[in-house]
């Protein structure tokens, strides 16, 4: 699970935790992460039961969390990840959703929605502004005034 351990630093990249259980989708990502020297991944999970402790040893700045995980419904997590590292931001990174999605997860505490869908770039640009304070919602969520 573990990729890179480095203490966190204020001016350093941004600490990431991966946690996606579609192995096509979590290698690509990798790939991608190695490219961008401002975004290191500290860890990758596959479900739930392995975030949360990645989160509490690792102390992410952001988790790009998938939504639907092999045991569970990623925004019920959002909590739990918050009690392991309560200074990291949680992007939830779905196949699809719609505003009553959107506002779980802001609900539940999360920094963010963003489809899988999208581009590359925009993933990148929306981790960066998250670990930067702001909430990202996908302005492509049926229904859903755009919020970035």
């Amino acid at each position: 699970m573990m990729l890179v351990d480095s203490a966190p630093s204020a001016t350093g990249p941004i600490r990431l935790l991966l946690v996606e259980d579609h192995a096509q989708v979590a290698m690509a990502l990798d790939a991608a992460f190695e490219t961008v020297p401002d975004i290191e991944l500290v860890a990758r999970a596959k479900g739930i039961s392995d975030a949360v402790p990645a989160a509490g040893e690792h102390q992410p700045d952001v988790v790009l969390l998938d939504r639907r995980l092999p045991d569970g419904d990623g925004i019920d997590a959002i909590a739990l990840l918050h009690e392991q590292s309560p200074g990291c931001r949680v992007l939830v990174f779905t196949g699809g959703a719609d505003r009553a999605v959107a506002d779980r997860v802001a609900a539940a505490g999360g920094a963010g929605l963003l489809l899988k869908a999208g581009l590359l770039e925009d993933l990148l640009d929306t981790i960066r502004r998250v670990a930067a304070g702001e909430d990202s919602f996908d302005v492509d969520l049926p229904g859903r005034p755009a919020r970035r």
